[in-house]
C-alpha cells in the first residue's frame, strides 16, 4: 500500500521540545522545536548522528516521556498533554514501538507466546486461550518464525530472530503507526536486509506507517519515502528520499551524505568526506526558519544562509 499524501496526516508533530533537567544550573535540550508529519502508509526516516535526539523524539511521541512543549496529534487525537483514559487506550492500541536492543526489550522470564500475547490480554482482544494462541501463531508466521518458536524463551533465539519477535509484538494489535527505533543497528548486515524487507512486506500488506529512526543512511534510503535530518535536537532538512540524497542543501546534510562509503574501490579512493563543525560553522540553529526548496523539500535556516546555499 503506497503512502496517501492526500489524506490527513496520521501523525503531526509541531514545535516539539524535550528538555531534561540535570542539575539546578544545567538543562539538556535533547529536542528543540522539531516539526514534521507522517502520512498513512508512509515510512518517514529520521537520521542523524548519535545524540542528535532521534530516539528521544520517538519516545516523546509514544509518551514514554512527557513533552516539555509542542503539540503531537495522532489519528486526530491530541496526545501531547494529559490524556483521557480512552485516548490513552487508543494510543496504546494504534501506536507501537520496536526497540533498539531486542534482548533488553524482551522479558527473559516469559515465553515468546506470552510476550507477544500480553497486549491481547491487556486489551481483552481474545475470547479464549485457543484464539489467543491462534493469533500469536499467525503473527509469528507473518514475521518469518515457526509456530514451534512460541514456547521458547528469548535467550534461545539469535539477534535477528529476537528482533522479529519484537516486530511481531508491535504488530499483534494491527497498529496504524510503528516507531522503529534503531531496530536493525545491532544486527548483521544480511539480517538487517531480511528485517527491513520484512517490514516493507508488512507495510505493503497492512498499510502500516513507520517512523524509522536510524543512522545507517543506505538503509534509510532503501526503506524511507521521506527523510528528516536531525542534528543537536534540531530538524535541519526534510524532503523525499530523492530530494535529500540528490539535492542536499544544508552543510550538515552534505557532510552526512559524503560519509557514506562507496562499494567500488576505485570510486571509494576518490571519495571526499566533507567536514562540518557546528561551533565553527557560524550557523545558529535557533534562528532559522523553514524555507521551501522544491516540492516537499524544506531546509531550516536564516534568509542569508538560504540565499548562500541555493545560489
Amino acid at each position: 500500500m503506497a503512502a496517501n499524501y492526500n489524506a490527513e496526516p496520521l501523525l503531526e508533530v509541531k514545535g516539539l521540545k524535550q528538555y531534561f533537567t540535570v542539575s539546578k544550573t544545567f538543562m539538556v535540550k535533547a529536542v528543540d522545536d522539531v516539526s514534521f508529519k507522517v502520512y498513512p502508509g508512509e515510512t518517514y526516516g529520521l537520521v542523524g548522528e548519535s545524540g542528535s535526539g532521534k530516539s528521544t523524539i520517538g519516545r516523546s511521541i509514544i509518551r514514554l516521556y512527557d513533552p516539555t512543549a509542542g503539540t503531537i496529534t495522532f489519528n486526530g487525537m491530541d496526545i501531547s498533554g494529559k490524556m483521557s483514559r480512552q485516548t490513552q487506550k487508543d494510543l496504546r492500541v494504534m501506536m507501537q514501538m520496536v526497540f533498539q536492543d531486542p534482548m533488553a526489550s524482551l522479558n527473559p522470564r516469559k515465553k515468546i507466546k506470552d510476550i507477544i500475547g500480553e497486549a491481547l490480554d491487556i486489551h481483552n482482544v481474545c475470547k479464549s486461550a485457543a484464539e489467543r494462541d491462534e493469533k500469536v501463531e499467525a503473527i509469528l508466521t507473518k514475521v518469518g518464525l515457526a509456530k514451534e518458536h512460541a514456547d521458547r524463551y528469548p535467550h534461545q533465539f539469535s539477534g535477528g530472530q529476537r528482533q522479529r519477535v519484537g516486530i511481531a509484538r508491535a504488530l499483534i494489535l494491527n497498529p496504524k503507526l510503528i516507531i522503529a527505533d534503531e531496530c536493525i543497528s545491532a544486527l548483521d548486515v544480511s539480517i538487517q536486509a531480511q528485517v527491513v524487507n520484512l517490514m516493507k512486506d508488512i507495510q505493503e500488506e497492512l498499510g502500516t506507517a513507520y517512523l524509522f529512526i536510524a543512522h545507517d543512511l543506505s538503509m534509510v534510503k532503501y526503506i524511507s519515502d521521506r527523510i528528516g535530518v536531525l542534528h543537536l535536537g534540531h530538524l535541519l532538512e526534510t524532503g523525499t528520499t530523492d530530494e535529500i540524497f540528490n539535492n542536499p542543501v544544508h552543510p550538515y546534510t552534505k557532510s552526512l551524505l559524503s560519509a557514506i562509503p562507496i562499494p567500488n574501490p576505485e570510486l571509494e579512493k576518490n571519495r571526499i568526506a566533507l567536514n562540518y563543525d557546528y561551533k565553527t560553522s557560524g550557523i545558529d540553529y535557533t534562528k532559522g526558519t523553514e524555507h521551501l526548496i522544491d516540492g516537499t523539500h524544506y531546509v531550516k535556516c536564516t534568509d542569508e544562509e538560504y540565499a548562500k546555499w541555493t545560489k
